[in-house]
């Protein structure tokens, strides 16, 4: 057997390196951020903001079309063809015996035409103004998605920080229930006489319930992991790992007045629906306009190019009765078509009244939703005190209760109650910051902003 030589062992070697790195699966990628950077990040890349833009692109289009109609329209007409020569001293009265269709020649017809829009009763005033109103709603268009991306970002984010505070919570509550567990089945196993066989079955039943929550923390994890790569433009096997801890957001002291002016000053989504009532007048405007006549200045310049007829004295080309023009002038266009204009103008009347009504619902709807969403806030606000001083209490009376059992003074029954007790007044106070967290994005996406981000006090409008 021949030995393999080096050069080739090495080549193989390097072969199968990169065949198993290959088929090796990829680490998953790992995004660490706050949330300003998530949603920062969410802003680069979410799909549903980038069709938001894409949005704003559109009507931006349209209203450089509309504010094309004034440039000159130019038109170019062309026609080419073969000729038979008309044969001499013949009139071309019989097809098949005055013409010659040995002898063709080439027959091209063309013109050209240029239009220029003077004047148009207000008709092209009114698109570019209908257009224009079409890109301010684009970009409101665009904060609400911006709005929503915040609140649905910040959900997940402030979720994630959630279950990180209450996965550490629960872990250290298993933690010592397994060093207790261990420690009452050694004194079982060594026949202890202190040993309780029905404190160590009240020990069993309340560490299910722990290792209960803690999978219902991993399912709410990869819930709040879903919905961040969702809102971020993520894929599925992106980790996302916040940067921050639970703490409420510090949103200043407003009255109810100012947040209600705030939000009907500021919301993207009643101004969208104020711009649509804008454009639903403009389209009035433009209906009536469409009555009066448009003034346009015309220009023409057509030739016709037939040499085996131009031989003759009857030149095609030169022919009167050849449809081709030549010249210059104003031109009236104007549509009779009363009736028709009459029943637009109408219903463009009819939708305008329909959206001042709707704006005006929206308007007191917008206002109910704000003060309930006030008040959800401030009473998670005050609830975050309460849950505090609860877990306080609860904490102080656990390490007075364990410290009697380990002296000999309470039973293990009474540790683990209030061991309950202790863990339920936390995740309350946990949950307490995270609901308002929640209920402040909630309330910054009516009013169109983050409220964290406000540093002074909003004056108060006049009703």
């Amino acid at each position: 057997m021949r030995p393999v030589p080096w050069t080739a062992g090495w080549a193989a070697a390097s072969w199968l390196c990169a065949t198993a790195a290959m088929a090796a699966p990829a680490a998953p990628s790992v995004v660490r951020c706050t949330l300003a950077q998530c949603f920062q990040r969410g802003l680069e890349r979410s799909p549903l903001m980038a069709a938001a833009r894409l949005g704003l692109d559109q009507y931006q289009s349209k209203l450089r079309e509309a504010k094309s109609v004034f440039y000159p329209k130019f038109e170019v007409n062309g026609f080419a063809s073969v000729l038979p020569a008309l044969k001499p001293g013949r009139d071309g009265g019989e097809p098949l015996e005055d013409y010659d269709f040995t002898s063709l020649g080439p027959l091209a017809v063309g013109s050209i035409g240029m239009a220029q829009t003077i004047w148009t009763a207000g008709k092209v005033s009114s698109l570019k103004q209908l257009a224009s109103e079409g890109v301010d709603i684009a970009r409101a268009t665009v904060r609400v998605a911006e709005d929503e991306l915040r609140y649905q970002l910040g959900r997940a984010w402030w979720g994630l920080v959630l279950v990180e505070d209450l996965r550490e919570l629960t872990g250290d509550v298993r933690r010592i229930l397994d060093e207790t567990r261990t420690r009452m089945e050694k004194q079982r196993d060594a026949g202890d006489e202190g040993f309780n066989q029905g404190d160590l079955l009240r020990l069993n039943v309340y560490a299910a319930e722990i290792e209960d929550k803690l999978r219902q923390n991993e399912r709410a994890k990869q819930q709040a992991l879903d919905g961040a790569r969702l809102a971020m433009g993520e894929s599925l096997d992106v980790a996302v790992e916040p940067v921050g801890e639970l703490t409420p957001v510090a949103v200043p002291p407003l009255p109810i007045e100012a947040v209600e002016a705030l939000a009907l000053a500021n919301s993207p989504r009643f101004l969208a629906q104020r711009g649509g009532v804008r454009a639903r007048l403009l389209q009035v405007e433009s209906a009536e306009a469409q009555l009066w006549p448009d003034l346009l200045f015309i220009v023409r310049v057509a030739g016709t190019y037939a040499p085996t007829r131009d031989s003759t004295g009857d030149s095609l080309a030169s022919n009167p009765s050849n449809a081709a023009t030549t010249g210059l002038g104003l031109v009236l266009r104007w549509t009779l078509d009363i009736w028709r204009q009459v029943e637009k103008i109408a219903q463009a009347r009819l939708d305008l009244r329909q959206a001042q009504l709707t704006i005006e619902h929206e308007r007191q709807k917008l206002k109910v939703d704000v003060r309930a969403a006030f008040r959800e806030m401030t009473d998670a606000r005050a609830m975050i005190d309460v849950q505090y001083k609860a877990f306080k209490s609860a904490r102080g009376l656990l390490n007075a209760t364990t410290q009697a059992w380990e002296d000999g003074f309470e039973d293990y029954a009474e540790v683990l109650r209030v061991t309950e007790s202790y863990v339920r007044r936390r995740l309350a106070w946990a949950e307490a910051i995270h609901g308002y967290n929640l209920a402040a994005a909630a309330l910054g996406r009516l009013c169109g902003t983050d409220l964290a981000a406000i540093k002074v006090a909003l004056p108060v409008a006049a009703p």
